[in-house]
């Protein structure tokens, strides 16, 4: 039977966006701060609890769900933020197809949540890929500072054709906007 490793659905995810609109995102993007106990103070400003540094800084909200904060080290600028909104894995690959219809599904439900607050996403809105994400829907502002965001359904490789067990994991990704005049897209001033 599949195993569900992350469940916060569409209301989990809505309700940690809102959290994420309010957040002062000149001072996440100049990064967290290399000193543990300053870094504690940044976190509590946001209403977060640190949890541990690993690739970025894992920090819990006040939802009680786990963000995590891109970074190569403490002192060095955030490049993106991340959120699991829901997330399963197969224990056999007979359940690949099963999995990848609940992922639909459910990312069809957070896509409808997203559209509530953000509205419609920037065209083509919902894209189809043959490759990951499976699915993609971005939301980008002319607000200086302010992020991108993306959801998407991430497929394992190799479900469709049964390599083996696979998973499928729905996340909510805010990203830093490309300097001005960057050929490259969104991405983050480094």
């Amino acid at each position: 039977m599949a195993s569900v490793i992350t469940d916060h659905g569409p209301r989990g995810l809505a309700a940690e966006l809102n959290g994420l609109l309010d957040l002062d995102w000149p001072t996440v993007w100049a990064g967290i701060p290399a000193d543990e106990t300053k870094r504690g103070y940044w976190c509590e400003g946001f209403g977060w609890q640190p949890l541990w540094f690993q690739s970025g800084l894992w920090v819990r909200t006040r939802t009680g769900a786990r963000l995590h904060l891109a970074s190569v080290r403490p002192g060095r600028p955030v490049t993106g933020v991340s959120y699991t909104a829901w997330q399963v894995r197969a224990d056999v690959a007979a359940e690949n197809a099963s999995i990848t219809t609940a992922a639909e599904e459910q990312h069809a439900a957070c896509l409808a949540a997203l559209r509530e607050i953000l509205g419609p996403p920037d065209p083509p809105g919902d894209q189809e890929t043959g490759k990951a994400p499976h699915r993609l829907a971005r939301w980008t502002f002319r607000t200086p500072e302010a992020p991108d965001f993306e959801l998407g359904l991430h497929l394992a490789p190799g479900m469709a054709e049964g390599w083996g067990p696979g998973s499928a994991t729905i996340s909510l990704t805010c990203r830093g906007q490309a300097d001005p005049g960057t050929p490259q897209g969104p991405g983050w001033r480094l």
